[in-house]
Order: structure tokens, then sequence, then C-alpha cells
């Protein structure tokens, strides 16, 4: 199938979004995110929008890869230049994970569970990875943020080392022009209002972390804990063995793995 043109996504959002957004279509790139920082460095504004409909080189956290397959998935990268400290760029991650779980429910009836900070979980696999990356000015605020979203649309085989643990939201590639602009529309009505920190309730409603026991790596160190929420700076709340409770920063932290979750 080829790839949805920007078009069907503008039909799909309100007048007022589609005006400020640049969208662009791919039928293939390597990373929708180094595509979207060198337009940035370029000097492209706000609201351009890169999807693609296969990566060969899509990212992760923590430098892994993404798979993403052909007609697979949705791959799409947002430019944004926000007024944020550079520490301030889990927002955007939280903001996101908050957008995409509501439009994959609205348009699947799934129900999508977060694994803090970046995942979404469908039926107990991972169906959707954020990364957002941000360049950051000598004042310590951004000069511009990339915010990556890649969601698993449709089964078109996983290699084996994932199939035990990836997952798809149950669509179809002719579902991505509808599930972009959902995505694109929940996302900027929680960025244009990021003081109100109005996709943080949501966000703590879904995460499948709150109340099990983790593992976790911080400084090349593995530690257990329990994790008792998710603050307002949208840090890890954990309690430790000895009663100890600590914010584990995103930027910070690897989640190893949780008990009873894949």
């Amino acid at each position: 199938m080829s790839m949805f043109t920007p078009g069907e996504v503008w039909a799909e959002l309100p007048p007022e979004l589609a005006g400020r957004l640049d969208i662009r279509t791919l039928e293939v790139t390597g990373s929708t995110n180094s595509d979207i920082r060198a337009l940035a460095e370029a000097g492209a504004p706000e609201g351009t929008v890169i999807a693609a409909g296969e990566q060969t080189a899509g990212r992760g956290r923590l430098g892994r890869s993404f798979y993403s397959p052909r007609d697979g998935g949705l791959y799409m990268s947002v430019l944004l230049r926000p007024k944020l400290a550079a520490a301030d760029a889990a927002a955007i991650t939280v903001c996101a994970a908050s957008a995409a779980a509501e439009a994959v429910e609205a348009l699947t009836g799934q129900q999508a569970g977060i694994k803090w900070v970046n995942d979404i979980y469908i039926n107990g696999r991972k169906a959707v990875g954020i990364l957002t990356e941000a360049s950051v000015n000598t004042d310590g605020t951004m000069k511009y943020a990339v915010m990556g979203i890649g969601i698993n649309v449709a089964d078109v085989g996983f290699p084996e080392e994932l199939k035990a643990k990836a997952g798809t939201i149950g669509g179809s590639a002719e579902l991505r022009p509808k599930l972009a602009a959902a995505v694109l529309e929940r996302f900027f009505a929680y960025y244009d209002r990021l003081p109100d920190k109005g996709y943080l309730s949501g966000y703590r409603r879904r995460s499948i972390l709150t109340g099990k026991t983790i593992e976790y790596e911080r400084g090349g160190v593995r530690y257990t804990a329990r994790v008792a929420g998710i603050d307002d700076s949208a840090n890890l709340i954990v309690i430790t063995p000895r009663g100890e409770e600590l914010r584990l920063g995103s930027g910070e932290v690897n989640i190893i793995m949780g008990k009873g979750e894949q």
C-alpha cells in the first residue's frame, strides 16, 4: 500500500490546527526524527511534521532501534519550538503519550496502558514508542524539540527477537491518516496549555507500573523498588526496600522490568 497524503491528514483536523501544520509524507526514510532535526537546523517553523511509511533507521530511547516496517505502522515526528527549559522536555513526552493513548482508544476501542516514561502497551505488549530529542541554547532553554512517535498499527511480521514483547494496536494501514490526525489534535491541545498539566491525569490513570515492584538501573547499578506514582514533574515516585521515597527522572533511569508485565 502506498503512503497516505498530507491532504488525508488535514481533512481529519480542525481548520485552526490544520492551518498551523506543515505536514509532509514519505514512502520511506531513515528516521523521521533525523529529518525533522535537519529541517529545524535550517530554520523550519514549529508545526512541521514528517510521517513515513517505513523507517530504515528508526530510533528509540537510550539508543535502541525501533522496528519500522513498510505498511506496519505510523512513524511521525513533529518540530516544536517551546519556551521551556531543557529539563522540562519530559513534559513533551508525557503529552505525546497521553495523546497517543487517547487516540488509539478512540479509534480502535483497545485499552492502552503507559509504561513510564514513553511506551504504550496494548494487551501486555509494546505497541507505541515515543522519543523526544531537544537542541539546547547556552542558557539552558530549548532551541527546538523533536517529538517522534512510532505506532505499530498492523502486524506485518516482527523479527524473532521482538515477537514476545512487541504488539500492535490491531488496526490496518488504512487507519494511519486518521490516527495521525487524532494524535496531532490531542497532542497540540495539551501542548498549547502545558502549564495546566492536563495531560497528567490520563497519564497517571493509564500507568501500568504504579503499585508494582520494578528493577531499574541508575548510574550502572541495578536497584529494586515499588512504584508509588508519578509526580507533577513526570518523575517516577518509588519506595525503596528500606522505605525511602525517591523521585526518578526519565533522563537518568532505565526501567529494566516490572513484575507482571512484559
